[in-house]
């Protein structure tokens, strides 16, 4: 179990890790609904809760706590990130750079023991990675995703995968050392209420890490501008349909913006890297193409400040916070203990 990794990034095998049973699971899942604790039936074929009945089907070794949402916003979420994370499955195409962008900083070595929460997993490329160096990972996703997440996680041996939604965590409160949410809470419309949950499932002195889009402003918002002009109409497109365009699209971008950039950076000028897109000149055409069909079938897409981020993690009671740029911000926050210190 687990691929062969050198040095200190080891294999599953490696370290001795196994995934866990179904009701190891269970002692750190709680009723959505009451908060009551949840036991596996005879089976483990699904999840209940002797509080107030609830039962969560446990499916292809997935506990399923969401079905599809009543609200037509959350709705086409749903669809629309089952629906990317199902075609653009492939975790090595963002590989390592990915990684060490958004994971940069991060005490590895402090997650050799920790419980790690990856709140809205996708295909399962962030907890693939991570679980590298974690004693144990619960992956979250409320669409189908989270069935490519479970294939793409399935030989890491400590990583399990569970189907909820982020604005109704079946989880147990202070359970998790370490959490991290990349690229999620912008498309959800209660955003603070999705990162009070996260911080309520985060033991205190834990770590929490967010990944939100940025504002622009000059001629690159006047660009972003432009976007969520056209997102009107493909937000509403089928998603085969949006997919067609964005291969376009990506075409276009790739061959008319990456490639100079790259040639550029090559040359040694520099002021392109700030420049929108630079970041793809890191990727191959895939990584571009899936982030375009990520930009405009999302239907909604939230922009902030920097310290509109930091006052977005202090309302939800962290401290010791840290706002750094990465092609949108990246911002760490501590849960305090009893006391109010870190």
């Amino acid at each position: 179990m687990g691929t062969t990794l050198s040095n200190d990034r080891r294999s599953s095998r490696d370290n001795g890790r196994a995934g866990v049973t179904i009701v190891e699971l269970a002692a750190v899942l709680r009723c959505p609904a009451c908060g009551g604790a949840l036991s596996a039936t005879t089976g483990d074929r699904a999840l209940g809760c002797g509080a107030c009945g609830l039962r969560a089907p446990i499916v292809n070794g997935i506990p399923r706590f969401v079905d599809t949402p009543a609200d037509e916003t959350a709705r086409r979420t749903q669809a629309s990130f089952g629906y990317e994370w199902t075609h653009f499955n492939d975790w090595r195409q963002s590989g390592e750079t990915n990684f060490n962008d958004y994971f940069q900083g991060l005490d590895f070595e402090a997650l050799r023991s920790a419980l790690v929460l990856d709140a809205g997993c996708g295909m399962g490329r962030h907890a693939r990675q991570i679980a590298r160096f974690a004693r144990q990972v619960v992956a979250i996703d409320f669409s189908r995703a989270i069935d490519q997440a479970a294939a793409n996680t399935a030989d890491a041996g400590n990583v399990d995968c569970v189907q909820a939604d982020l604005l109704a965590l079946p989880l147990a409160a202070e359970s998790f050392d370490s959490v991290y949410s990349l690229g999620v809470l912008h498309h959800l419309d209660r955003t603070e209420q999705a990162l009070a949950g996260l911080v309520r499932a985060l033991k205190p002195g834990g770590r929490i890490r967010i990944y939100l889009y940025w504002k622009r402003h000059g001629w690159k918002g006047r660009l972003l501008d432009a976007v969520t002009v056209a997102r009107r109409v493909t937000t509403r497109m089928p998603f085969p349909v949006l997919r067609g365009f964005c291969r376009i699209l990506s075409y276009g971008l790739f061959g008319g913006v990456v490639l100079p950039y790259r040639a550029l950076s090559m040359a040694g000028v520099r002021a392109v890297q700030e420049w929108p897109l630079f970041v793809y000149s890191k990727y191959p055409l895939n990584v571009l193409y899936n982030d375009q069909f990520d930009r405009f079938s999302a239907p909604i897409e939230k922009r902030y400040e920097p310290e509109e981020v930091r006052a977005l993690l202090e309302r939800a009671g962290l401290v010791s916070i840290t706002v750094r740029p990465c092609f949108g911000w990246i911002a760490d926050g501590t849960k305090p203990n009893a006391q109010g210190s870190p």
